[in-house]
């Protein structure tokens, strides 16, 4: 089997197996290498939002979703009949996949096309490490009290793994052995689907760690923001009863405490010792429970 990126080497190799990889707005060499594939495409490729197989006769579709480094999942289609294959999909999809792409002269197309579903479990791997070293230094850095754009880019990253989990199950659950693709392929393909299976599943128990991690990090922020409102508050506490009793005119308060001993005293100094003595009984009250 030859690899091919362009309408010449179509024909150059046209008369051996060929996989041609396609970019979505390459019209036409997606139609020149159906052509010679004998392959039936739809009359157009939308990117789908859940990873899909179809089997019509001779011919298997695949769509997968393959993520990359900045947690971009991107559509690729792999169209395969007896002939070859085409895979159709972004640059950034067909740079991923082609730097580990390697055929042999006489391997059959469903050989490859297994192999390129292990390539894509294997690269989503990869991109999830990535991931994982991003949500370690996140929470390494949320010890104690966070930033709210810190807060609220692991929000956003754990939204994202949420999808990307999704994805990787619908994947998982397209490879099992009960399903139309496995069906469709012969025993020694079947084993690889297996363990392509097997890492989807991988895949997506990391992305589930990741997620809970996650939480717990944002769960002890909000306990973290709780207490330190609560503290605030336990300071005004003492302060703003002193301000409402002696903000009360009173006769009795007005012929006594209008001097400036007075003042320092039921104003300053019995309003600051309440404070600590609040303050001293909370910290007290939190060590022992």
């Amino acid at each position: 089997m030859h690899i091919a990126d362009d309408i010449a080497a179509i024909h150059e190799h046209r008369d051996s197996r060929l996989c041609v990889l396609a970019g979505n707005t390459d019209d036409e060499l997606s139609t020149e290498a159906s052509a010679v594939l004998n392959l039936t495409l739809p009359t157009h490729h939308p990117s789908p939002r859940r990873p899909l197989v179809s089997v019509i006769g001779d011919q298997i579709s695949v769509a997968l979703l393959v993520l990359d480094g900045e947690r971009t999942q991107h559509t690729l289609h792999i169209h395969t009949s007896d002939r070859g294959l085409l895979v159709i999909g972004d640059d950034k999809a067909l740079k991923t996949i082609s730097r580990h792409l390697s055929v042999d002269s006489d391997e059959d197309a469903w050989s490859v096309l297994v192999g390129l579903i292990l390539i894509v479990a294997r690269r989503c791997e990869e991109a999830l490490e990535e991931i994982d070293d991003e949500c370690q230094e996140l929470e390494s850095q949320a010890v104690g009290y966070a930033s709210s754009p810190r807060r609220r880019s692991m929000g956003r990253l754990r939204a994202e793994l949420f999808r990307i989990g999704e994805t990787q199950a619908a994947q998982k659950n397209l490879l099992s052995a009960d399903e139309e693709l496995a069906q469709s392929l012969g025993e020694d393909q079947q084993r690889l689907i297996a363990r392509a299976a097997t890492a989807f599943g991988a895949n997506h128990s990391m992305t589930t760690r990741l997620y809970a991690m996650l939480g717990d990090v944002l769960n002890e922020q909000d306990s973290v923001v709780s207490e330190r409102l609560t503290l605030v508050a336990t300071i005004f506490l003492p302060l703003t009863l002193a301000t409402g009793f002696f903000g009360m005119n009173f006769q009795w308060m007005l012929d006594r405490l209008g001097s400036l001993p007075g003042f320092i005293i039921f104003g300053l100094v019995v309003p600051g010792l309440l404070t600590v003595a609040t303050l001293f009984f909370i910290r007290r009250l939190t060590r022992t429970s």
